[in-house]
C-alpha cells in the first residue's frame, strides 16, 4: 500500500509521518486510524534522508500485512479450538475449558508483544519512505 504524508519528526534513519485519513479509509477499517480520527502518526524508514516538513510517499509491504492478520487473528482461533479440544478429552468441564481458551489468548498476545518489538523493525514490517515530494526538488530511492 502507498501513501502520501508529511514528516513530522526525524531521529537517525527512522521518520514520524503523519497521514492524513482519505475518504474511501472509512468503508475498509483496515489500517491504523483509530476510529474518528482524520490523521495518524507512525514511524517509517528514513532511507533518502527526508527533513521535517517534506512531503513523502510512503510504502508499507503486502506481505507483512498478511503476516500480521495471521498472527494476530488466525493463531488465537488455532489455541481455542486446541483449548477445547483438550478441555473436551481431559478436562470435560466448560468453564475450565473457557479459562483454558482465555489463557492461552492472554498468553499469545503477550508473546505477540514481545515479538512485534523485534520484527516490527524488519522491512516487512515497518513502512518506508521511497519518494520525497517537494515543490523544488524530488529525490527517490536508488538516486
Amino acid at each position: 500500500m502507498k501513501g502520501f504524508g508529511i514528516v513530522t519528526a526525524v531521529d537517525k534513519n527512522r521518520a514520524t509521518v503523519k497521514v492524513d485519513k482519505k475518504d474511501e479509509c472509512s468503508k475498509c477499517g483496515m489500517c491504523l486510524f483509530p476510529k474518528g480520527a482524520n490523521a495518524v502518526e507512525f514511524n517509517a524508514k528514513n532511507d533518502l534522508d527526508a527533513k521535517v516538513g517534506d512531503k513523502v510517499l510512503i510504502e508499507t509491504e503486502k506481505d507483512g500485512k498478511l503476516i500480521g492478520a495471521i498472527l494476530a487473528f488466525l493463531v488465537p482461533l488455532i489455541l481455542i479450538g486446541v483449548s477445547a479440544l483438550i478441555g473436551y478429552l481431559v478436562i470435560k468441564s466448560e468453564i475450565w475449558i473457557l479459562i483454558l481458551s482465555l489463557v492461552l489468548i492472554i498468553a499469545w498476545y503477550v508473546v505477540l508483544s514481545l515479538i512485534d518489538k523485534k520484527i516490527g523493525k524488519t522491512v516487512s514490517f515497518s513502512p518506508k519512505i521511497i519518494k520525497i515530494i517537494n515543490i523544488t526538488t524530488e529525490k527517490t530511492k536508488g538516486e
